[in-house]
């Protein structure tokens, strides 16, 4: 019985541990849609998108997907998208992060003009790798708009293909109650000034 036993345990953890490393992370169905795994460009939902730094061309992307906003977060380079896309009738706009600073007021101007956007069309947020800073911003967008749970969406930004660098501990550690709470009193300071 007891042989029975060690060898019942031995297989298990031998199963364990060939197999569950190379496992996809469950109930992931809810995450980003693929739209072009060359641009890492995903559909977060009807009206958002998230992408690396695109090139001229992805414009008909861009025009399939009715995008008419893009939020750039680069802090460097900052004129990519004007030199890629300024031909064209989208709105361009630079939020440039830090990636190694991130604020709780920048994560909600950014988000206020996410939402702003909008109300005009499909928005694309993006960095230079669209992993980071983008997968701040959108973690957020899930947590605030979509009604996310907080751990969940830094699963998300963690553990999808977006390609998060992990070097980046200031960004796993932004995801507190308090911050959470931060950006809604910012975001209700902005929506209490438009009106």
């Amino acid at each position: 019985m007891v042989k029975q036993s060690v060898i019942a345990f031995a297989m298990l953890m031998l199963v364990s541990c060939t197999t569950a490393p190379n496992e996809p992370p469950t109930n992931t169905a809810h995450w980003a849609t693929l739209i072009s795994e060359q641009d890492n460009l995903y559909r977060v939902d009807n009206n958002f998108y998230r992408s690396e730094q695109l090139e001229r061309q992805a414009e008909p992307l861009l025009d399939q997907l009715n995008i008419k906003t893009i939020v750039n977060l680069r802090f460097f380079d900052r004129n990519d998208d004007k030199s890629a896309f300024g031909h064209k009738n989208i709105h361009l706009i630079n939020t440039p992060l830090l990636t190694w600073a991130i604020t709780p007021e920048e994560v909600a101007a950014i988000l206020w003009q996410i939402r702003q956007n909008q109300e005009n069309g499909a928005v694309l947020v993006h960095c230079y790798h669209g992993a980071d800073r983008t997968g701040l911003i959108v973690a957020m967008y899930r947590v605030l708009y979509q009604n996310w749970d907080l751990n969940e969406a830094k699963r998300e930004m963690q553990q999808a293909p977006y390609g998060y660098h992990s070097v980046w501990k200031n960004i796993d550690k932004f995801f507190t109650v308090e911050n959470v709470e931060k950006i809604k009193a910012r975001l209700d300071q902005f929506s209490q000034a438009s009106k």
